[in-house]
């Protein structure tokens, strides 16, 4: 069987469609075939409520993703201003867990840092940025030589990489980086290279 729920889910449909076709000219009962189909339905049903269940849990995780960094300015500034008020400690900037001073990066050997995920008929991409304000995603197959990018100037994560594999229905090992970017302008290295097999 499948182990992508994506693919499993075909699956079962055509399996239930078969049984249904071939089961009464394969010598079963009316009422083996209604067992049958009834077996591979309760199935089938578990399958696509866990497709709908995860699409909606990564459309809301972008949704909340998206709000975040949409009102990140404005959560910035109402910090500072509590900053800047008067009165204001190290020790209030340590329970209230936001930073006193701004963080200096490198910008020649500093790079994102990314990890990657397996999930049905995709691979998610998280990762983080300190110091860049956005990262390409790079993937290339295992043993190849040029990168292929994917994602261009990712705010923010996750990614999910759903590029339709090289043979359709054939696993393949994905290997992928981040670069990270200060504007327009690509700058510092390579986030360290992480790999996953695509399912499909």
């Amino acid at each position: 069987m499948p182990k992508s729920l994506r693919n499993l889910k075909d699956w079962l449909a055509n399996l239930k469609t078969r049984i249904t076709a071939d089961g009464p000219t394969l010598g079963q009962a009316p009422a083996q075939v209604t067992s049958d189909t009834d077996l591979v339905d309760s199935l089938l049903t578990l399958v696509s409520d866990a497709l709908t269940q995860q699409s909606a849990s990564l459309q809301a995780d972008g949704t909340a993703r998206d709000a975040v960094n949409n009102n990140d300015g404005k959560l910035r500034d109402m910090i500072n201003r509590y900053k800047a008020a008067t009165g204001w400690t190290e020790g209030m900037a340590e329970s209230w867990e936001v930073k006193s001073s701004q963080t200096t990066y490198d910008m020649v050997t500093h790079k994102p840092t990314i990890t990657v995920q397996a999930r049905a008929a995709m691979n998610e991409v998280r990762g983080k940025k300190p110091g860049f304000t956005a990262v390409d995603i790079q993937m290339r197959l295992e043993g190849a030589s040029a990168w292929t990018t994917i994602g261009t100037k990712i705010n923010h994560f996750a990614f999910f990489d759903t590029t339709a594999p090289q043979t359709p229905g054939k696993p393949e090992k994905r290997e992928y980086r981040s670069l990270g970017y200060k504007g327009d302008t690509q700058v510092g290295q390579p986030s360290d290279i992480v790999t996953a097999v695509f399912t499909g």
